[in-house]
């Protein structure tokens, strides 16, 4: 969840980045600082909605952390994707919820009283039968009050992590199944 997400970035930057995302490390203190006290203050408003999945990261702190940027697969580690899904998306593959996608949500087992399938924002599986992307709750159905309270808690991060990312408006990919 973002608060592992937090810990692995206040990590990489303890142990000096030698392997991955030395942007981190690159960071003054104060920018470093804004930074995790927006992932805190994200990390406080999701907690009160209990989503099925976590949300994108805050849009200020992907920007600054470099995602989509091309080290695909650092990020996608930093993040907790599954290794395939990474694998998926670093070899221009599958850039987006697509076709392919889309067709696999007949081969689900939807649970009843599911009107969506949630993912976090910018999280492109490289299946929606990826069982380990639903393990880590990368992947997840979400029922109407489920549903409602994404809905909401996206209005609230917008609201109080505002950003100017103007391809970066929702925090959840929705698949909706009703």
């Amino acid at each position: 969840m973002l608060e592992d997400i937090y810990e692995r970035i206040v990590r990489i930057r303890e142990e000096g980045c030698r392997e991955c995302l030395k942007v981190v490390c690159r960071m003054d203190d104060f920018q470093f600082n804004q930074l995790m006290s927006r992932l805190e203050l994200q990390v406080e408003i999701t907690s009160r909605y209990s989503p099925p999945v976590r949300p994108a990261l805050d849009p200020m702190i992907s920007t600054e952390l470099g995602v989509y940027r091309g080290d695909d697969e650092n990020i996608g580690r930093l993040l907790g994707y599954p290794e395939c899904c990474i694998r998926s998306f670093s070899q221009n593959t599958r850039y987006a919820i697509d076709g392919e996608h889309l067709a696999e949500v007949s081969e689900l087992d939807i649970p009843e009283g599911k009107c969506a399938i949630i993912m976090p924002s910018g999280f492109i599986p490289c299946s929606l039968r990826c069982q380990e992307a639903w393990e880590r709750k990368l992947i997840g159905f979400a029922d109407r009050d489920e549903f409602r309270r994404i809905l909401e808690l996206e209005d609230e991060l917008r609201m109080r992590l505002p950003h100017f990312h103007l391809a970066y408006d929702e925090y959840f990919e929705k698949i909706v199944l009703e």
